[in-house]
């Protein structure tokens, strides 16, 4: 089945915006104040990876779940979800005890430990895992129980609409009654943050039950320019508002609806690109290169923070020059290291995967053609 590269090439600015913020933490920060920068490009590069997953997952949760509305497709998806996440994640986690801290905690092994900041200063980036991981956990039981309805497409609306509006009042309540930091205690607090895979997932139900919509509206000409606008329009009233004036941590829209309003420009920009950038057949290149980044972004966002913590205790100089040098040389690393563990760890790990999860899908239940566009890759 081919690869989407409308999606590839999301998946490739979400990795390359997550490696250029740390890489300005790391490397550059004490030459130039880049903290709104660092923020930003940070903050958008796990909104697309969020909302990205959320769409692929959806495309299979409707056809697997809803669809089907039986647990066996529940333990489809969760057989084939965890073969792909947890033993890249697992290796990284006793790496890390290895080579890095011995400060581990169970909570790194459950996904739970977005809850202490302590034991999340173990593996940082996992914090985005940690959310993703759950979701992954608990999405699938309100799908199933969308799928005993007889009018399944309304159905999934509603869920999707209730569980779009639950969150944001999770975080309006959160925000009344305390003072969370924006960072540590609504973007990385897993019951906060489920609803920007929700997203994801409603615009794969827009895909499947109503494609002209999708493709005429959620993927028009408007759609592409409202995204763009409400995207650099919030990237930048973060960096002069937020981040400058240090109001992100005291208010109350940053901490409830902005999450919300990202979230649904990156759907209508996922569906803008996964419409109209289907194949790139004229720049093979350029498409080689998007696809080889895009499949191994996984890698490349559980191995660079080590890599990064270990290149920057290095950086003694107070040299640009010597800085570049040192990160090129960890960029090239990771590089090769995620190229390495792909070929000969993660891909023999999927083959053994579809070898297991085939055994169990006889019976699976196919969209009717009306329903379908063009398929997505799946891995």
């Amino acid at each position: 089945m081919e690869r989407n590269a409308g999606l590839d090439l999301i998946r490739s600015i979400a990795i390359l915006l997550v490696l250029f913020c740390h890489a300005l933490g790391f490397f550059f920060m004490q030459y130039h104040d880049f903290n709104p920068l660092n923020y930003v490009t940070g903050y958008l590069g796990v909104e697309l990876f969020f909302v990205l997953s959320g769409f692929l997952i959806g495309r299979i949760l409707l056809k697997d779940i809803v669809e089907n509305g039986s647990l066996s497709g529940i333990k489809q998806f969760y057989l084939r979800r965890w073969f792909r996440t947890l033993p890249l994640y697992y290796f990284t986690v006793f790496a890390t005890y290895w080579l890095v801290s011995k400060d581990m905690d169970f909570s790194n092994i459950v996904f739970l430990q977005n809850f202490n900041e302590q034991h999340l200063s173990f593996l940082p980036i996992s914090w985005s895992l940690s959310i993703e991981e759950w979701f992954y956990l608990l999405i699938p039981f309100p799908l199933l129980w969308v799928g005993k309805f007889r009018n399944k497409s309304a159905a999934f609306f509603v869920m999707t609409s209730l569980l779009l509006v639950l969150f944001p009042l999770l975080r309006m309540a959160e925000v009344s009654g305390g003072q969370p930091l924006w960072d540590y205690g609504i973007r990385k607090q897993i019951p906060l943050r489920l609803d920007s895979l929700v997203f994801g997932v409603m615009l794969a139900g827009f895909r499947t039950y109503h494609a002209a919509f999708y493709r005429k509206i959620l993927a028009g000409r408007t759609s592409f320019i409202l995204a763009l606008a409400g995207l650099a329009y919030f990237s930048g009233y973060l960096v002069y508002t937020g981040i400058k004036d240090q109001t992100m941590d005291q208010s109350w829209f940053d901490r409830t609806i902005l999450f919300s309003l990202v979230s649904l420009f990156i759907a209508m920009l996922i569906a803008v690109l996964e419409v109209h950038v289907p194949r790139l057949d004229q720049l093979p290149k350029l498409r080689a290169t998007i696809r080889f980044i895009s499949a191994q972004s996984y890698g490349y966002y559980l191995f660079h923070w080590n890599l990064f913590v270990w290149f920057s205790k290095e950086n003694t100089t107070a040299s640009i020059g010597h800085s570049l040098y040192l990160l090129i040389f960890a960029l090239v690393l990771l590089f090769a290291f995620t190229f390495f563990m792909h070929r000969y760890y993660e891909i023999p790990i999927m083959k053994m995967r579809d070898l297991i999860t085939r055994s169990t899908n006889r019976g699976e239940v196919v969209l009717p053609r009306s329903r379908e566009n063009e398929p997505l890759k799946y891995d």
